[in-house]
């Protein structure tokens, strides 16, 4: 029975009953990361190789595809570890010491994506790391922007040397709005994200990357209590066998 209460609709189970099947997936996100996650301006969407992700899930699971934005990375990883949303795929690191942690929280799914970290500078920027590969030295005297709780933090929190300047963020945006106007030197964010960020007309670009052989997993509260676990890990074979992971692939990445 559908009854109302306090301005919202709940439903009051018959002894012994069943809840309703759920018709929605709500999918929890962080923008901006692109080109997994990223708004749309011309079409008002959120979109992105994870959006794409979770809509093949949500077809899978025969329900309706929602997308929550959450305002910092913090807030979305503590709202999937109290339930608040049925998954999130936010280029989410499952693996090293980091991911270690979050398995306290959180169960992940198969590894959907291999990444590293990414300096980010301006273009005038004097830094240009050895054979394209950043090291703790090579940030050396710069104070260098990271988003807060991802483990582009961790990385640089256990392995900056002494002179080595740490700045917060709580959102991408801000960290890269910093380094534009020349308040912090480098951004230390994900190699994906940072390339799609140096973008022609950026005004930015990408001195190197830092070899940490993260791997992403898409999260779901402790214990899989929607019991979906095993439908997207059956989405992510299915696709790879399929070729269809490389045809997204090439759509965002290319």
């Amino acid at each position: 029975m559908l009854a109302a209460g306090f301005g919202a609709a709940y439903y009051i189970l018959p002894r012994g009953g069943t809840p309703p099947a759920k018709t929605n997936l709500l999918v929890g996100t962080n923008m901006p990361f692109p080109p997994f996650e990223d708004f749309n301006r011309s079409t008002g969407e959120i979109e992105g190789f994870d959006i794409d992700l979770a809509a093949l899930i949500a077809t899978e699971l025969g329900r309706t595809l929602v997308v929550r934005q959450f305002s910092s990375f913090t807030t979305l990883l503590a709202t999937v570890g109290t339930g608040g949303v049925d998954m999130s795929v936010s280029a989410i690191t499952m693996s090293g010491t980091t991911g270690s942690l979050r398995n306290a929280t959180m169960d992940f799914s198969d590894p959907y994506y291999n990444a590293n970290q990414g300096v980010l500078v301006r273009t005038g920027s004097s830094l240009n790391c050895a054979a394209s590969t950043c090291t703790n030295t090579s940030l050396a005297s710069l104070n260098v922007g990271v988003q807060q709780g991802t483990t582009s933090q961790s990385w640089l929190n256990d392995n900056k040397v002494a002179s080595t300047t740490v700045t917060v963020f709580q959102t991408v945006d801000l960290e890269i709005a910093a380094l534009s106007a020349g308040t912090i030197d480098a951004v230390l964010i994900d190699l994906d994200p940072a390339e799609s960020l140096a973008g022609p007309g950026s005004g930015l670009r990408v001195a190197g990357a830092v070899i940490t052989n993260e791997l992403y997993g898409i999260a779901v509260p402790n214990g899989d209590p929607d019991n979906i676990l095993s439908a997207i890990n059956t989405v992510l074979a299915r696709i790879r066998a399929s070729g269809a992971y490389d045809t997204l692939i090439l759509k965002w990445f290319a």
